[in-house]
């Protein structure tokens, strides 16, 4: 695993934001789902919109999954628009709640390809395959890999909770299958599909303005295949679409998930290694 592959394949990891050579899968990007049957707020008095605003704030929120610790086995597939496909990665993830994230990356036979940790202050990124190791502070991690999120938000995104939801939304529209909203914020703008069912996120489109480019950067989140484990319910498959410069897909097929058991953050650096 070169270099230049480990931190686009990371910051997708925890972004948002990875050794089979079987590249023959195709990550198909989700599209939002349209219904004839749909219903647009406009017609309610303020009162009202505001009220159902709030009712759905209120019920998304109530799916927020919390945890003491959290730990996840999954496959990776990665695939950009310059031709590079990575598939069938064996990923781990270590989580303690406001405190560390740590991820494993293997390939073919379990060989271990990279390592990362991340805390609020720092993230190291160990390259197994390059024999390197790269150190940064929070401020310069995020602009290494492109994001601009913090510790909790990153943490978010990784176990399926909604990011970047303030508790004012817009444009409410309701199916009978999916409500529709926006959460607008300074430089940002949140897109979001609620089940109507149980208010469990199914689809999520955040847009974020860069004044260094005339195209804003956009991220698309879609979840399925949603499981209660421990009581939360979490979404074995995602899929991400993130646009910036380049065109980058992932998907997230999650195999196995637990919830508050101990853990540990191994993080091994050989001496020989060359930090970067």
């Amino acid at each position: 695993m070169k270099q230049k592959r480990v931190l686009p394949i990371v910051a997708c990891l925890v972004s948002l934001a990875l050794f089979s050579c079987r590249s023959t899968r195709t990550i198909t990007r989700a599209t939002f789902p349209s219904d004839t049957t749909a219903r647009s707020t406009d017609s309610l008095s303020r009162e009202k919109e505001s009220a159902l605003a709030k009712s759905i704030v209120e019920k998304v929120n109530a799916n927020r999954i919390t945890f003491k610790t959290f730990t996840a086995e999954l496959k990776m597939d990665y695939e950009d628009d310059k031709g590079k496909k990575m598939n069938n990665l064996g990923v781990n993830i270590r989580m303690q709640h406001d405190s560390v994230i740590w991820v494993r990356i293997s390939g073919p036979l379990n060989v271990e390809g990279a390592r990362v940790l991340i805390t609020k202050d720092s993230i190291k990124i160990v390259n197994r395959m390059e024999g390197t190791v790269t150190l940064r502070d929070a401020d310069e991690a995020q602009e290494l890999l492109k994001l601009s999120m913090d510790f909790a938000t990153l943490q978010d995104l990784i176990i399926g909770n909604p990011v970047f939801l303030s508790d004012s939304i817009t444009n409410i529209v309701t199916t009978q299958s999916v409500i529709s909203f926006a959460s607008v914020q300074e430089g940002l703008t949140s897109l979001f599909n609620v089940f109507a069912d149980d208010y469990v996120l199914q689809q999520c489109k955040i847009t974020e303005k860069d004044n260094n480019s005339a195209t804003p950067r956009t991220g698309e989140l879609t979840y399925g295949d949603h499981k209660t484990v421990d009581g939360r319910k979490f979404s074995f498959q995602r899929r991400i679409y993130a646009e910036d410069k380049s065109v980058v897909k992932v998907a997230l097929d999650f195999k196995k998930v637990e919830f508050d058991h101990t853990l540990t953050f191994p993080f091994p650096v050989p001496s020989r290694y060359t930090r970067q």
